[in-house]
């Protein structure tokens, strides 16, 4: 029942892909447009991204029962208020609520399974963690399309209320108290708020340089802001006695190889979730089941790949399970590259099915590599690192992704200026051509990742 309770967390953490399948929704009913609705998005990740370090290391020092429980309250006042929040600034204020749980969910899940499986195993115990969070994005995926269809984006916030509260059940009852390490150094809360500040300098900077201009004077307050707190970051865990990132860690390989590739292969894949909906709601004109039954797709075949690629790792090692899983994510997204207006469902759902079964691979392997080069008393730190990789290679991809798909778009409407089509017709065609330009560059970026991860062979083990 652990392992379910952990498996539980993952999946409510990756449940909320459900809001991606509701973004064209949420954007008409509140009367936004793409670039600001993104907000929704940018704050929880950087949010998420400044929090989850803290809670990993928090769990390791004080017992992962306490974040477990903490995240999933957290997370279920979240769903509730956001459900019924009235505007989209409300919405974005719980998104931070609803990123501190999600933090905790991260960093703890993946720490209880490891402690349950023994070192021989750890790759089965990473790939029944990844396909747990593929499983959440499987349900959130296709009973999103059919909750927006019928009852509005509000109902993919609350249909997760059961959930959280079945988790808190198992949580209370099965998950270990174990001894509170009360003794000893306290918890790193200068480098906890010098790190949640410095991502967060960086990441709001980075996007209202993008939609209000780079001279704006709050971006020019903002941007400068983010390496002194990164650096009073770094000062900070040199002195702490229990830091929430020991610098030690930096020379593990697996360590940093993991956390390196996990950014570059996010980066590159976070395309699909905040581009490809658009593309089914406005390119292809389909309703949203069709993008949740997509979306589904990929996330069945992650399940599926995710097991095996985990039973692989014990087997064969992760660097082929893992250059594998990348290869099938770049070919995926290039082959994505290739959609247009006329593509039919089946071709869609193909490209994507090889994209799912990549990450799969890719994402079993990465936990292997980290949480056999960590040694235990820090796997909390360890499974916050690769979620943090997750969520700043996603802000990134917000950022500089979707810069690049807004000049794309805006250069192809220069181009088909004398074309003699419509208005309409000129804004759906550049919308396409900026489409197959993002995802085939996003391809290159995850061959870059999977460059990076051809070095775990030559990784040291921490433990």
């Amino acid at each position: 029942m652990m392992a379910a309770a952990a498996g539980l967390g993952m999946a409510l953490a990756a449940m909320d892909i459900a809001l991606n399948v509701a973004l064209p929704d949420l954007t008409r009913d509140l009367d936004t447009d793409l670039q600001t609705v993104q907000w929704v998005i940018i704050v929880f990740v950087a949010a998420r991204a400044g929090l989850v370090l803290g809670a990993g290391s928090f769990a390791d020092r004080f017992g992962v029962r306490q974040v477990y429980l903490f995240g999933a309250a957290a997370y279920l006042v979240a769903m509730i208020a956001i459900a019924l929040s009235p505007n989209l600034g409300t919405i974005v204020a719980f998104r931070v609520v609803q990123a501190l749980g999600t933090g905790c969910l991260y960093a703890v899940s993946p720490a209880i399974v490891a402690r349950l499986f023994p070192a021989r195993r750890r790759g089965l115990a990473m790939g029944f963690t990844t396909a747990s969070q593929a499983a959440g994005m499987l349900i959130a995926t296709l009973g999103a399309g059919l909750l927006v269809q019928w009852f509005g984006w509000e109902a993919v916030f609350l249909a997760r209320v059961p959930f959280v509260v079945l988790a808190m059940v198992l949580g209370f009852i099965w998950l270990e108290r174990g001894p509170q390490r009360v003794a000893g150094p306290s918890f790193d809360v200068a480098g906890a708020v010098t790190l949640i500040a410095g991502l967060l300098c960086l990441v709001v900077g980075l996007r209202l340089g993008r939609s209000i201009g780079w001279t704006s004077e709050v971006v020019l307050v903002l941007l400068p802001l983010a390496p002194v707190f990164l650096l009073a970051f770094w000062w900070a865990e040199g002195r702490s006695g229990w830091p929430i990132l020991p610098r030690e860690l930096l020379r593990v390989p697996g360590f940093v190889i993991s956390s390196l590739s996990m950014f570059l292969a996010q980066l590159g894949v976070f395309v699909i979730w905040f581009i490809f909906p658009f593309y089914i709601g406005d390119g292809l004109n389909r309703e949203p089941v069709i993008l949740g039954l997509m979306l589904g797709v990929m996330a069945g075949l992650n399940i599926v790949f995710s097991t095996l690629g985990g039973w692989l790792c014990d087997r064969i090692g992760v660097q082929p399970v893992g250059v594998a899983g990348l290869a099938a994510v770049a070919g995926g997204l290039m082959y994505m590259g290739f959609l247009d207006s006329q593509s039919g469902v089946a071709q869609v759902g193909s490209r994507i099915a090889i994209v799912g079964a990549g990450l799969g691979l890719f994402q079993s392997a990465a936990y292997a590599l980290m949480m056999s080069s960590i040694p235990p008393e820090r796997f909390g730190t360890a499974s916050a690192a690769l979620s943090l990789a997750q969520a700043f290679g996603t802000v990134l991809s917000v950022a500089v992704i979707g810069g690049i798909f807004a000049a794309s778009t805006g250069f192809h409407l220069g181009d088909l200026a004398g074309s003699g089509l419509t208005p309409g017709d000129r804004d759906a065609q550049a919308f396409i051509m900026a489409f197959q330009d993002v995802f085939r560059i996003s391809a290159a970026v995850v061959v870059v990742s999977a460059g990076a991860f051809t070095l775990s062979r030559w990784r040291r083990g921490a433990n």
